[in-house]
């Protein structure tokens, strides 16, 4: 059994004006599909109020219970650092929903196109940390190039626990956050299948077991063989599968272990 920690299943495929996008308007035959490779457990991951209500609502959606699907669905309800721009009152709709969900996030850190001011993004990143340890939930980092930054703030939140989504760094950052806490986990995703850079691949080697996640990201980053069309959470299969053969694991001990981990952090069923 497999566990997707990472999608966005509640993505439309227009968005607010109407325009085509990737998203999903056949959400039962994406559960049947996930179903038939494996997938028993799905995380679908808010990244501002308005979408982390929509994963909320698919979430509690009878028709797509799991007793019809096969595939429990949950939801996380967080603020992307591409949004922190929004402020406080988004910060205040996401603690709102803290109830209603089993994770705070997406949130983080993203140098990578600074769409938000960097000072806004770590205010929001401390405030939804705030959230999450009030609630006693874990959280869904999302970090990229800005891994000293990340760090220097966890180190102020020592019970912090959660997953670093769509992990890329290399082993230095694996080992950092390993010293920081062992609540911390690691989400690998598609990404792993056609990166080029050895070092992610060596990261990606070095991850404990016992602190690896296995997730998609979909409809974004479709793992080989899947390249050019939209990620479907039954591509966590792919995933798994690239993995193990890296890691020199069977298939089933990695899901059974990343199964583990998921149900463990989050504590799903």
């Amino acid at each position: 059994m497999l566990v997707d920690t990472h999608c966005h299943l509640h993505f439309s495929e227009k968005d607010p004006q109407g325009q085509p996008q990737l998203g999903y308007d056949d959400v039962a035959g994406v559960l049947e599909r996930a179903h038939e490779q494996g997938v028993e457990t799905i995380i679908n991951v808010g990244v501002t109020p308005d979408d982390s209500r929509a994963a909320i609502r698919l979430a509690a959606n009878p028709d797509y219970a799991v007793t019809k699907t096969g595939v429990r669905l949950y939801a996380s309800a967080g603020l992307h650092p591409h949004e922190a721009y929004m402020g406080d009152q988004a910060v205040d709709l996401i603690h709102d929903m803290a109830d209603d969900v089993i994770a705070i996030g997406e949130c983080g850190l993203d140098y990578f196109k600074n769409k938000s001011p960097r000072d806004q993004q770590e205010h929001v990143l401390r405030a939804q940390i705030e959230i999450a340890l009030q609630h006693n939930l874990p959280l869904i980092f999302h970090v990229r190039d800005a891994w000293d930054d990340f760090i220097r703030i966890l180190t102020d939140y020592p019970k912090v626990r959660g997953v670093v989504h769509s992990f890329t760094g290399h082993v230095a950052q694996v080992d950092a956050l390993l010293k920081y806490s062992d609540q911390l986990y690691f989400g690998l995703n598609g990404i792993m299948t056609f990166t080029r850079d050895d070092n992610q691949l060596a990261a990606a080697k070095h991850i404990p077991s016992e602190r690896l996640l296995l997730e998609t990201d979909a409809p974004f980053l479709s793992p080989v063989p899947n390249r050019g069309k939209r990620n479907e959470p039954s591509g966590v299969v792919h995933v798994a599968n690239f993995l193990a053969e890296l890691r020199g694991q069977s298939v089933s001990n990695l899901a059974d272990v990343t199964t583990g981990n998921a149900r463990h952090l989050f504590g799903i069923e």
